[in-house]
C-alpha cells in the first residue's frame, strides 16, 4: 500500500473500496479509518467503515458507525435495514424492530424490510402486529408465497383458523408442490374440527415428503380426534422412527396411552411435556428431581404447580400419599388463587405462594409428575374423596345467602378459561341450559368470570349470580360445597366439586381431556362424578336431555 501522503483522498477512497471488494479487509479498514479522521462528518465513509466492521465481526463498532451515518443522513433505508439485520444477529430484538420500522418509513416499498420485521414479530409472538406487517407487504407482492403463508401461520396462532385456511389455500393455488403448505392447511382444518379434510391435506403432505416425521404426528392428531386410535398410534410411532428427537410425538403418544387407560406407558411418556409445550415452564434446581425412585424418608421435598387450576386440584390428592412416605417436610408451592384454600388443608405441609423462595430441600417434583412417581394405574388410582376441606366460617357465610326453602340447589359452570387450547370445544353457551333452568330448582352460577356474550342471558334468567363474592378458590370451594348437585363443563369447578365429594354431572365435548378417557360414564378419579358426553362435536343437546332425565328421577 502506497503511503497516504503520496495519494490524494479520492485515490485512497477508491483503493479502499477495491481492497474491500477483493476481501483485503485489513487494508480497506486502514484506508477508511484514515479518511474518517479527516472527514468525520461523511455519512458515506461512516457507512463504508461500519459495513466493513460488521463483516469483520465487530458488530457493536459497526452498528455505532452506521448509526452515526444515519444521524448525518437519515434517508438511507439500506443502512437502517442492515442495522436491523445486525441487531437481530446480536439478539437485540427491540433495536432490530426499531431499524426495520425506520426502513419501512423511509422506503415504503422495501419488501424485504416488511418480511424481516414480520418474521421477527412472529418469533416474538406479537402475532397481530405481524399480520398487519405482512398484509402491508402483500400489497407490494400479492402472490408472494412466503408472505401469504406467514399471514396464515400468525392467524393460526391467534385462533383464527378459518381465515388462516383461506391463506394456505391461496398458497396452494399458486404452488401445489410444497409439502409444508399442505401441512399448514391440515393444521388449520384440524383446528376448526374438519378432521377428514385435515387428513386429506396431511396425506398429500406425506406423499410429497414421506420422511418428514412431524407430518405423521400431525396426521395422528386428526386420526385421534376421529377416534381412530390405532391409526393415530401408528402415526406417532412412525414419527418417532423417522425423527427420534421430535418431542411432540412422544407427548402425543403419552396422551393417547392415558386416554386409552394405559397409565404405565402414558405417565412415563408424559414427562416429554418438558421438551414439548411445557418447555417454557420447566424448572431446574441443583437438587434431584424426584420421580418415585428414591426414598424421601426424613428428607425435605418441594412440590410446585404446573399447567391449569384443574390439573393442580386433580394431583393435590398425592400430597396425602407423599406424607405416608414419612418425609421430614413437604413444601408445596401454589398459585395465588389457591393459597388460602390449600394453606388451611394440612398444617404439617408448608404452603408457599408463587413469589416465595422455598427453604432448603433435598428433592423436588412438579405436581403432575406425582402420578408417575406413585406408579398410578387404573387399578390403584387414589380416589378417596373428599380430599379437600372447606372453611367453616365461609360455609356459614354462604348458608346465610341462600333462600330458606327445600328446593334443590344446582350449581352451574358452563365456560372455561378462553386461553385453553380446547376451550372452543369444551365450553358452552349459557343459552344451552335454557330448557334445564325451566325446572323448579334453585340455580346458581359458579362462574368467577362470565363470558361477555352470556351476561345479558344471565341477567334475564332466574340463575342466581354471586360472582362478586368469589375472590379466590377458598370462596368458590365453600360455595360449591353448599350445592346439592354441580353441573359443569370440564373446568376447575368439576375438579373442585369432585375433590369435595359433591354429586357432579360433567359435560364433555366429543373431543375431551385424556383424564376422562373414552366412553366411560364414570371417573376412576372422582367417584361422585357422572359423565355426559356429546354424540356430535359441538352439539350439547343430547347431554342436556340426559341430565334432565337424571334430575327428574
Amino acid at each position: 500500500m502506497i503511503s497516504n501522503k503520496q495519494k490524494n483522498d479520492e485515490d485512497i477512497f477508491q483503493e479502499s473500496i477495491q481492497f474491500h471488494q477483493s476481501g483485503d479487509l485489513s487494508n480497506a479498514q486502514k484506508g477508511f479509518e484514515y479518511l474518517i479522521s479527516k472527514y468525520p462528518g461523511s455519512s458515506d465513509l461512516l457507512n463504508s467503515l461500519g459495513t466493513l466492521n460488521l463483516q469483520m465481526g465487530e458488530d457493536k463498532k459497526g452498528c455505532s458507525l452506521l448509526e452515526k451515518s444515519l444521524q448525518i443522513n437519515p434517508n438511507q433505508p439500506m443502512i437502517s435495514f442492515n442495522l436491523g439485520n445486525s441487531y437481530l444477529n446480536q439478539k437485540n430484538t427491540s433495536k432490530a424492530l426499531e431499524f426495520y420500522t425506520m426502513t419501512i418509513t423511509k422506503a415504503p416499498e422495501y419488501l424485504e424490510a416488511y418480511i424481516k420485521k414480520g418474521d421477527l414479530l412472529t418469533n416474538l409472538k406479537i402475532h397481530n402486529d405481524a399480520i398487519d406487517c405482512f398484509k402491508n407487504a402483500l400489497k407490494l407482492a400479492p402472490k408472494n408465497l412466503q408472505i401469504l403463508n406467514a399471514i396464515g401461520v400468525n392467524l393460526l396462532e391467534i385462533g383464527e383458523a378459518n381465515d388462516a385456511l383461506e391463506y394456505f389455500t391461496q398458497c396452494l393455488k399458486i404452488d401445489k408442490t410444497i409439502a409444508i403448505l399442505y401441512n399448514n392447511a391440515g393444521l388449520a382444518a384440524y383446528k376448526i374440527n374438519r378432521f377428514n379434510e385435515s387428513i386429506e391435506y396431511f396425506n398429500i403432505c406425506i406423499n410429497k415428503s414421506p420422511t418428514t416425521g412431524y407430518f405423521y404426528s400431525n396426521r395422528g392428531l386428526s386420526f385421534q380426534a376421529l377416534k381412530k386410535l390405532n391409526l393415530a398410534m401408528d402415526d406417532f410411532i412412525k414419527c418417532i422412527s423417522l425423527d427420534p428427537k421430535y418431542p411432540e410425538s412422544y407427548w402425543n403418544k403419552s396422551l393417547l396411552h392415558l386416554f386409552k387407560g394405559n397409565y404405565k406407558d402414558g405417565w412415563e411418556l408424559y414427562e416429554y411435556r418438558w421438551q414439548s409445550f411445557a418447555r417454557k415452564w420447566a424448572r431446574t434446581y441443583p437438587k434431584k428431581l424426584w420421580l418415585g425412585n428414591e426414598s424421601v424418608k426424613n428428607k425435605v421435598i418441594f412440590i410446585y404447580p404446573e399447567q391449569g387450576h384443574g390439573d393442580f386440584i386433580h394431583c393435590y390428592r398425592y400430597v396425602a400419599l407423599l406424607k405416608n412416605l414419612h418425609p421430614k417436610k413437604i413444601i408445596l408451592e401454589v398459585t395465588e388463587p389457591f393459597y388460602k384454600l390449600i394453606k388451611s388443608q394440612d398444617l404439617e405441609v408448608e404452603v408457599i405462594g408463587p413469589n416465595t423462595q422455598p427453604s432448603k430441600f433435598d428433592f423436588y417434583s412438579p405436581i403432575m409428575s406425582l402420578p408417575l412417581a406413585f406408579k398410578t394405574e387404573i387399578s390403584n388410582v387414589p380416589n378417596k374423596c373428599p380430599y379437600l376441606l372447606t372453611n367453616f366460617n365461609k360455609n356459614k357465610m354462604w348458608e346465610e345467602k341462600f333462600k330458606n326453602n327445600n328446593e334443590l340447589r344446582v350449581g352451574l359452570c358452563w365456560s372455561g378459561n378462553p386461553l385453553h387450547k380446547n376451550n372452543h370445544n369444551r365450553s358452552m353457551s349459557l343459552d344451552d341450559f335454557s330448557e334445564l333452568i325451566s325446572f323448579p330448582f334453585e340455580f346458581y352460577s359458579l362462574q368467577k368470570d362470565i363470558p361477555h356474550e352470556d351476561l345479558k342471558i344471565l341477567n334475564n334468567s332466574k340463575i342466581i349470580n354471586h360472582q362478586n363474592l368469589l375472590s379466590d378458590f377458598s370462596d368458590t370451594a365453600s360455595f360449591v360445597n353448599k350445592m346439592d348437585i354441580i353441573i359443569s363443563v370440564d373446568t376447575v369447578i368439576a375438579h373442585l366439586a369432585g375433590s369435595l365429594g359433591k354429586k357432579t354431572f360433567l359435560l364433555l365435548p366429543d373431543r375431551s381431556s385424556f383424564l376422562w378417557m373414552s366412553e366411560r360414564k364414570d371417573s376412576p378419579w372422582y367417584p361422585t362424578i357422572k359423565i355426559f358426553r356429546q354424540k356430535t362435536l359441538g352439539d350439547w343437546n343430547n347431554c342436556i336431555k340426559e341430565i334432565i332425565k337424571e334430575l327428574k328421577s
